[in-house]
């Protein structure tokens, strides 16, 4: 891997984020925290995300992610993160995704950040079944990161059931009836980097909501050997929105 550098803080960066407070109904939500701050949620009208990216799929702009991340203390940058949905859903069932590479920059001090993305307004399937999480990741050098990764279905009422799995493939029966407003997938992952500049930590987490069977664990298994080229497609719409 080469080695990559810190982009510094634009100038005005922080203002624009902080006046970014995307909460439309339905939009994916990314949101990135580290013990020196956070970049609050940003959804495709959020000025940290990259032209072309819509309600259901966002690419954010690394570059000023990474100007951002390097002037509020973080060590951590990123090649690659985004995230997508199908909202609102389909009969064989809702997905919410997020896919990054994350690396160590060698600008900050903190080696830990979580992502969070998060949607609401899933309509379609209606009715109990399996909350599925497949999540990955690959290390480079392989033995110096660390990767855990949860996902939520919240069914908007007082007595939601929520779940919470670690890495991996997991599963959980749940109910998302009686809910017209729709229910929220939340996909998280919390990353810890130990080593030199560029280490890095390429993840993907998916949270999905079927009525169906639960997916045989080859599932898991394509879906990881597919991760890379989701991380490609990632890179071409920055680079088409570049041009």
């Amino acid at each position: 891997m080469k080695p990559h550098r810190a982009v510094f803080l634009a100038l005005g960066l922080t203002a624009l984020i902080g006046q970014s407070t995307p909460e439309v109904r339905g939009n994916v939500i990314l949101t990135l925290t580290w013990s020196g701050g956070t970049t609050g949620p940003i959804d495709f009208t959020s000025p940290l995300a990259l032209s072309g990216s819509t309600a259901n799929s966002l690419v954010i702009d690394t570059s000023a992610l990474n100007a951002f991340l390097a002037g509020s203390g973080s060590n951590v940058m990123f090649s690659a993160l985004g995230a997508s949905s199908n909202n609102p859903g389909s009969s064989t069932g809702s997905f919410l995704r997020e896919d990054g590479n994350a690396i160590l920059s060698g600008a900050g001090d903190d080696n830990t950040i979580s992502i969070v993305a998060a949607q609401d307004g899933f309509l379609i399937p209606s009715g109990s079944g399996i909350l599925t999480q497949a999540a990955g990741a690959n290390f480079t050098p392989a033995t110096t990161s660390t990767q855990f990764s949860s996902v939520a279905l919240d069914l908007t009422s007082t007595s939601a059931p929520l779940f919470i799995g670690i890495g991996g493939f997991d599963t959980h029966s749940v109910s998302a009836t009686g809910n017209p407003a729709g229910y929220t997938l939340t996909a998280s992952s919390d990353i810890t980097l130990v080593g030199s500049a560029g280490t890095s930590d390429q993840f993907t987490n998916q949270a999905t909501f079927a009525l169906s069977a639960v997916p045989e664990p080859a599932t898991f298994v394509m879906m990881l050997i597919g991760m890379p080229v989701s991380l490609v497609g990632l890179g071409l719409l920055r680079r088409r929105a570049a041009a």
